[in-house]
């Protein structure tokens, strides 16, 4: 079996190919949509889909995709590996930054899975 490598594609193109998946379009009629300047009877953004090159849109259909992380996703996880390291370490100082770390998202309103969620 060969390894079939799926696209990294923004997040914008990715809703509109959800959504073209949630209304059962076959992959033709996406490559319709994607065409038009504006699609008649479907919500999936023809203008969306003209983001990312067609070759890549074709894989993306093909062999499926990954949605790419917006700027406040890898904030995130930057966040939630600073944790994880630190609440491995066994010193006060660790667990000091641990509780810092919560009390500052906390304060802020923020959860993040994993470390104050």
């Amino acid at each position: 079996m060969t390894n079939v490598s799926k696209p990294v594609i923004p997040a914008v193109v990715a809703d509109a190919l959800d959504q073209a998946k949630a209304e059962r379009m076959s992959n033709e009629s996406i490559i319709d949509v994607r065409n038009e300047e504006y699609p008649e009877g479907t919500r999936v953004s023809g203008a969306a889909l003209r983001l990312i090159p067609f070759d890549t849109l074709l894989v993306a259909l093909v062999n499926g995709y990954e949605r790419e992380l917006t700027e406040e996703e890898r904030l995130y996880e930057s966040i939630a590996g600073e944790y994880e390291w630190f609440s491995s370490c066994d010193s006060d100082y660790d667990d000091g930054v641990c509780r810092g770390i919560i009390l500052t998202l906390n304060t802020l309103g923020i959860k993040i899975e994993g470390v104050n969620a």
